[in-house]
């Protein structure tokens, strides 16, 4: 498991290789087909209602790959996300032993980036605008990868020099000096949650800090349902009601994303009842590229019971999140939920192996260990195991 989790975030710099990501999904596949013979858990005792709505999702998007077998990548790389939901459960108790992998693989991704960029840029590092996603696709997928990084340096990591340069000062410049738009204020919002964990760790105000962290998941929600009115109205002019985020998420930036996403609105409402209800196809007609907008492309692969679906699915995350004693996973997975939900609204995040992989398995994860809890009847307060911090 220490192998897998450490290769994934390098992997994800080589995205040119897809074999690589298939044999990541290999890999997770067989771990799980390995686990379940060696463990042999009861169905009736494992099995929770979060489960069933993770194998109904995988279900209505096998119809929909099904429809137009043209988005096999698409399909492959989403089932593998709620496979790692599954190594999430399954694996729970090895994940935590790992933790030290995922910050070994989170340094070097950051500053192989960085020193790629000093190599790049020269003089002119500070100034750079567009690092056209430095060893990444594109400047998106290489801030993700530093937030992602941050999160797991900064709750995993040693107390230690290198730590805090890291977090404070070479990730926030990757992120700020590239042209990764919302990225940027969801750094902000990262950075913001992780003091309130070094808050409750001082003031012991676990429930101030639940409800915040709950609200921020459902804000993210109601945020994507405001940006997503201009198309379901028909009326741009409501940018400017509404506001942006400056240049990170400015207007001009915005109406070119509702053209693209206009098209594929409009295709949804000229579908029959049944495509409205369950979803179209995999592949946006008439798009080249993604949607960019994970949730307007829920709707259209899996229509109204795949969002439905995925909303309940959100909640019953948060209602494990909420009665979770282990404070470490809880911080984790809000905080991949932030960026996870939050890079949605303007990339389909969930159709990304590098985004969706790592909210999946923590969301697995938070579910075992509240069932462990409630098996083991503990009460108290307890911190995960940390094999990285003194």
């Amino acid at each position: 498991m220490s192998v897998f989790l450490f290769l994934k975030q390098i992997v994800d710099i080589m995205y040119p290789y897809h074999w690589m990501d298939y044999m990541m999904v290999i890999m997770v596949m067989a771990a799980l087909v390995y686990q379940i013979l060696l463990v042999r858990p009861s169905v009736k005792e494992f099995f929770t209602f979060s489960d069933l709505l993770i194998l109904i999702g995988g279900t209505l998007l096998t119809v929909s790959f099904l429809k137009n077998t043209d988005g096999y990548g698409i399909y492959v790389k989403v089932l593998s996300a709620f496979l790692m939901y599954f190594v999430g459960r399954i694996y729970y108790d090895r994940i935590k032993e790992c933790y030290g992998a995922l910050v070994k693989a989170a340094y070097m991704v950051v500053y192989i980036n960085f020193f790629y960029r000093l190599y790049r840029f020269g003089a002119g590092f500070l100034h750079v605008n567009n690092a056209e996603g430095d060893l990444y696709y594109y400047d998106t997928d290489m801030a993700f990868a530093m937030i992602l990084a941050l999160i797991f340096i900064g709750m995993f990591g040693r107390n230690t020099m290198r730590k805090y340069m890291t977090m404070f000062l070479i990730c926030p410049y990757m992120v700020f000096c590239s042209d990764a738009g919302i990225q940027k204020a969801l750094l902000l919002v990262i950075v913001f949650l992780m003091f309130f964990y070094l808050f409750e760790r001082a003031a012991g105000k676990q429930k101030i800090t639940n409800i915040l962290l709950a609200v921020s998941i459902f804000g993210l929600l109601l945020l994507s349902s405001l940006l997503m009115l201009p198309v379901i109205s028909r009326h741009t002019g409501i940018l400017e009601q509404i506001g942006t985020l400056g240049d990170w998420l400015s207007v001009g930036n915005m109406y070119v994303r509702y053209e693209r996403w206009s098209t594929v609105w409009n295709q949804y409402l000229s579908a029959g009842v049944w495509e409205k209800l369950f979803g179209l196809n995999l592949c946006a007609d008439g798009i080249d590229g993604s949607v960019g907008n994970m949730y307007l492309k829920i709707l259209y692969t899996t229509g109204i019971a795949g969002m439905l679906f995925f909303i309940v699915f959100v909640v019953s995350v948060v209602y494990y999140v909420l009665q979770i004693q282990d404070r470490k996973t809880f911080y984790v997975m809000i905080l991949l939920a932030v960026i996870l939900l939050g890079t949605g609204i303007t990339v389909d995040s969930m159709e990304a192996t590098q985004m969706s992989w790592f909210p999946l398995m923590f969301s697995g994860m938070v579910i075992s260990s509240v069932r462990t809890q409630q098996e083991e009847g503990i009460n108290g307060r307890s911190d995960s195991f940390d094999p990285d911090e003194k």
